[in-house]
């Protein structure tokens, strides 16, 4: 409970010299240390909720904190994006081992800047830029769950299908690779990962069972894909 949490912070924070209480204008833990003031917003899971309650302390604050028992996993990639938003808040959390009653702060209450996160993913920014430029179509509808993504692989791998079905269903991969004009045919074939295409001997593929019903439910993405070339 949020109750079980007050304590060991309350008593961190004493013992690096601040004064503190408890229920303070609805504040969880509010303290004092000369002209710096400090809320704790008691959490027993850190969600959206809690994010917005520290932000409105923030007003009235110097520095505001979310206190919740240690996570499990500090290392899962929901945790980290929610580091993450704390960082670019400037909302700091702190956290107590239910086991042993440790306190930890996990994030400090300052605002980290934009720029620093940007230059240490310049290369997933530009992969993400390569990604958009090189679609031959934009047909995604986003917001949508269950629904296949067209990818930039997706495109390839639609052409060189549409290519081995031009070419009777059974070709080489020379032969698809230039009716394609898809540099990668040969790997996209061999790879398989779709499940479109089967091989019947060295450098010979044929269409599969699945590559078939695959002609006939991306048969408007081929036709935007072909009026691109």
């Amino acid at each position: 409970m949020e109750k079980d949490l007050f304590l060991p912070i309350k008593t961190y924070f004493e013992n690096y010299g601040y004064t503190c209480d408890g229920e303070v204008s609805n504040i969880d833990l509010y303290m004092e240390k000369e002209d710096i003031s400090v809320a704790v917003e008691l959490k027993v899971s850190l969600d959206f909720k809690a994010v917005q309650q520290a932000a409105l302390r923030q007003k009235i604050t110097d520095y505001v904190f979310i206190g919740i028992f240690m996570p499990k996993s500090q290392k899962s990639t929901s945790f980290k994006d929610k580091l993450y938003l704390l960082n670019r808040l400037g909302i700091g959390l702190i956290a107590v081992s239910k086991r042993t009653g440790r306190v930890e702060i996990l994030c400090e209450p300052v605002v980290k800047e934009l720029s620093s996160y940007q230059k240490r993913n310049g290369k997933k920014k530009a992969a993400l830029a390569a990604e958009f430029s090189r679609r031959k179509v934009k047909s995604n509808t986003g917001g949508v769950t269950h629904t296949k993504i067209i990818t930039v692989y997706r495109e390839d791998a639609l052409l060189v299908l549409n290519a081995l079905q031009e070419l009777g269903g059974t070709a080489t991969s020379k032969e698809v690779r230039e009716r394609s004009g898809i540099k990668k045919a040969t790997a996209i074939m061999r790879d398989n990962y779709y499940g479109w295409f089967g091989k019947v001997s060295r450098g010979v593929y044929s269409l599969t069972e699945e590559g078939s019903v695959a002609l006939k439910e991306y048969e408007s993405t081929l036709r935007s894909l072909r009026g691109a070339d």
